[in-house]
This record gives C-alpha cells, structure tokens and sequence, in this order.
C-alpha cells in the first residue's frame, strides 16, 4: 500500500461550514401576526421555528381572526419550522399523563398532516413543566422542549427536553438582545449559540414593529454565522457526534443522514454520509 501521510489532526465543527455561532429563534401561540415576522426573517436570512397550537388555527368550521389558517401553514413556514405548543395551550403540570399525551400526540399529528414532515420540536406553553411531564414526553417523539428560562450555556442542552434559551426578545438585562448579540459576535474568539425567542403578537400588542427590525435584524448577514432552525441545531448536532474518525487519521465515516464539516489541519472538508478517504 502506497505510504500516504496522515493528518496531524481532524477536528469535527460544531457548526456546518465550520461557522463559529448559529443564530436560531423560536416563535409561539401561531398567530396572524406570524406572517409578518416570516416576511421579514426570509428577507433577512434568518430562520425561525413556530409553535403552533393546532386547535386554535382557523378553520372552514371554526374561524379565529386572530390565528392563522390551516391552509397556509405549509407555504407560510416553507424552509423554517414548525412545532408543537400542544393541542389546547394547557399547563401540562395540571394535567395527568394521559391528557399530556393527547395535548402533545393530537398536536403533533394535526400539524404533520399539515406540513407533510415529522414534526419533533416543541415549546412548552408558558414555560411550564416538571420532571413528570418530561418523562411522558420523552416517549412521544420529541426531541427537544423549550422553556421559558435564560440560560447562557443552554447548548448543548443537557436536557433537550428542559431547553433554556439565550433570551426572550424583549429582555434587556444586562443590555437589550441586540446589543448583546453584537458583543458576542464582535469577540472572535467566542462561539455558540445565540437563541432568542418571543410572541410576534408582542409587537402589535405595544404597537412598535420597528422593535422587529431593531432586534433581529443586526443579527443578519454574517458570513461565520449559521442561521438555523431549533431542530436543525439538534439534527447537526447529532450528526457530529455520530463521526467516526479512523484511529490512523486516514478516513472518516459518517454514518448518519446529513453532510457533517471536519477541519483537518486547518482545511475545511464537508463529509457525506458514507466513508470519506482524506
């Protein structure tokens, strides 16, 4: 066999493309007020997941003026997400196991029938939950929860089914999100993922959608940036600790489903899924 040289070393990224942050936001409730903020997310590049409640979305038989419509949620949130926020909005600490699995199964059921994917994500409504409802969760498919807590070390998630997030939208403590995200992103050194979350009801509700443009659009347009649905951050995330680096150095096998970014000695490569001989 021909003497080939290995490589010094073979780093996995934690990001595709090798991009040092990965920008994602998670939208809740599935009101009309959406539209807007998918307007401006698909101008700007940004991805968001949507947690819908499925029972509220207008319908032919139940209209509400004040959720969108069945028959636009497939086109409306073509490349972002959508998620489950339970069937009816309950708190699931209130309801026994099998209510949560109905809350959470009819949800995700009604919503695949509407998107054509399997729908895996989910938010909790309002932010409630304990360890019980994780468990019952845990067996329905679910890959991930977010709550309602800031947690600036959320990801990886320790428990995706207890997911904090960087902040809501609206929070300013210490600074307001954008500015926040500014000082992140200005350190070089720095990587990660910056995840911000909210209602887009909020910015009707003060009557300040110059607020959406404020917030989320400085965080648009970076190149080392990742912009990401929740569930892309998971997917990825999997994928890389699924590599199998050779003990020589000299192939890699990617056994999962989607294309995973190595740095070998300094150079990016893009492995698909099978074997790659370096």
């Amino acid at each position: 066999m021909k003497d080939i040289k290995a490589p010094s070393r073979i780093e996995i990224t934690q990001f595709p493309k090798g991009k040092r942050i990965a920008v994602t936001t998670s939208f809740d409730d599935g009101v009309t007020h959406d539209r807007r903020v998918v307007e401006a997310f698909n101008k700007w590049g940004l991805k968001g997941t949507f947690n819908l409640n499925s029972s509220f979305l207008s319908r032919k038989e139940k209209r509400s003026d004040a959720h969108l419509e069945t028959t636009e949620i497939s086109k409306l949130f073509e490349g972002h997400e959508v998620a489950v926020h339970t069937a009816t909005h309950p708190l699931l600490t209130r309801l026994d196991n099998l209510q949560i699995i109905d809350e959470v199964l009819n949800d995700r059921k009604a919503l695949e029938d509407l998107v054509g994917y399997p729908v895996r994500g989910m938010a909790y409504p309002c932010g409630v939950y304990d360890q019980r409802v994780i468990e019952v969760i845990r067996t329905l498919g679910i890959v991930y929860s977010r709550t309602c807590e800031n947690d600036p070390r959320h990801f990886p998630a320790k428990e995706p089914l207890a997911w904090g997030s960087t902040a809501h939208m609206f929070n300013n403590d210490p600074v307001p999100v954008n500015e926040r995200f500014e000082k992140f992103y200005g350190q070089e050194w720095m990587t990660g993922v910056f995840y911000i979350w909210g209602h887009s009801y909020e910015f009707d509700r003060s009557n300040n959608w110059k607020a959406l443009e404020t917030i989320f659009k400085p965080l648009s347009g970076k190149p080392d940036v990742w912009y990401c649905t929740n569930i892309e951050l998971f997917d990825y995330e999997k994928a890389r600790t699924q590599l199998v680096i050779a003990a020589n150095k000299l192939s890699v096998y990617n056994p999962g489903s989607l294309t995973v970014t190595i740095n070998v000695d300094g150079k990016l490569v893009d492995v698909k899924p099978g074997l790659k001989v370096l």
